[in-house]
């Protein structure tokens, strides 16, 4: 399993909440914003470990660590109780809960995961309990969006959000239980920054062929009659769009990297071995390629059909290495 607890350390979220900890601060509320979807409950229990362990950081070897990991600590309580939506019950267990004294801890934590769900209802009988919770109690909300959750309840609580990581960090947390390193880095590469989207695209069989359509792609398409060929060949395959523009400008900074005298930066080495044999691109025409990469992002997110979009941009790959030929 991907090391979840160590990533949620490096984040500027969990040094606030240490930093609160640590000047004896921490808040009766907070609300956790992680995109991550996949491992909101792991991200959750790093923060109950921090808040609940009586050590500055989470040790992780105490028996409260030990048991939140589990899901079996007395004094820190996991919502909703069944299943993935939170309901009255849920709250209402929480509001007469919050008034019976902790049993082995000096605080009780109510946890909230999946807040996402609650409806308007729900989350207005939390209001009181968010204001003026009993002494020593503390609530700790998780939610994957912050759209559903009223503006209300984000007055009460202190927000903390956790976004993507970097390229870098993500390989190198996986790389052990994900060990084909080209995979990973394509995975990454067309994921949102989140663990759950790298490891669910690394297991993707699509991903292996995206990336052999646009290695096609950009060592033998050689003139604009060949376009609408690998533009038809593209779209029956039925590849996510997104998905190939990320693929086709990792390979392009591949091939940049490679080009200039720099093969420490190639992420894809065994796609990088083809590419060598493509002919006409200069270190202009690359440039030119992933601009109007760029620009194809942008197009997409006016509503710009995928099928002409795609065909726009093998063209302007095309003109990139006719013009700077030329010059």
């Amino acid at each position: 399993m991907a090391n979840i607890s160590g990533l949620v350390k490096t984040t500027g979220a969990y040094k606030i909440v240490k930093g609160d900890k640590e000047n004896g601060r921490l808040s009766h509320a907070y609300f956790l914003l992680a995109h991550d979807g996949e491992y909101l409950t792991d991200y959750l229990k790093a923060f109950a470990k921090l808040i609940t362990c009586k050590e500055i950081d989470a040790c992780k070897i105490c028996r409260s660590c030990r048991l939140i990991e589990k899901g079996g600590y007395s004094d820190v309580i996991f919502l909703p109780k069944n299943g993935e939506t939170v309901t009255v019950d849920d709250v209402n267990f929480l509001i007469e809960e919050s008034y019976i004294k902790p049993i082995e801890s000096d605080k009780k934590l109510f946890v909230i995961t999946n807040a996402q769900t609650m409806s308007a209802v729900v989350q207005n009988k939390l209001l009181k309990t968010l204001e003026e919770p009993p002494a020593n109690v503390h609530i700790l909300i998780g939610s994957t969006s912050e759209f559903p959750i009223l503006q209300t309840v984000k007055s009460r609580v202190k927000r903390i959000e956790i976004g993507g990581y970097s390229d870098q960090v993500l390989y190198e947390t996986l790389i052990k239980e994900y060990p084909d390193g080209d995979k990973l880095r394509g995975a990454i590469a067309c994921g949102d920054g989140t663990v759950g989207m790298a490891i669910a695209l690394y297991g993707d069989a699509k991903l292996s062929l995206i990336t052999d359509l646009a290695v096609d792609m950009l060592v033998n398409m050689k003139s604009s009659r060949e376009v609408l060929k690998y533009s038809n060949k593209i779209t029956s395959a039925k590849v996510d769009l997104n998905e190939f523009l990320s693929i086709t400008e990792l390979l392009l900074r591949d091939m940049l990297a490679g080009f200039s005298g720099k093969a420490d930066l190639i992420k894809n080495l065994s796609s990088y071995e083809k590419l060598k044999t493509a002919q006409g691109y200069s270190v202009g025409a690359i440039i030119y390629a992933l601009d109007k990469i760029t620009e194809a992002y942008k197009r997409k997110k006016f509503n710009a059909g995928d099928g002409m979009l795609l065909e726009w941009l093998l063209f302007q790959i095309l003109e990139g290495k006719f013009k700077w030929q030329k010059s």
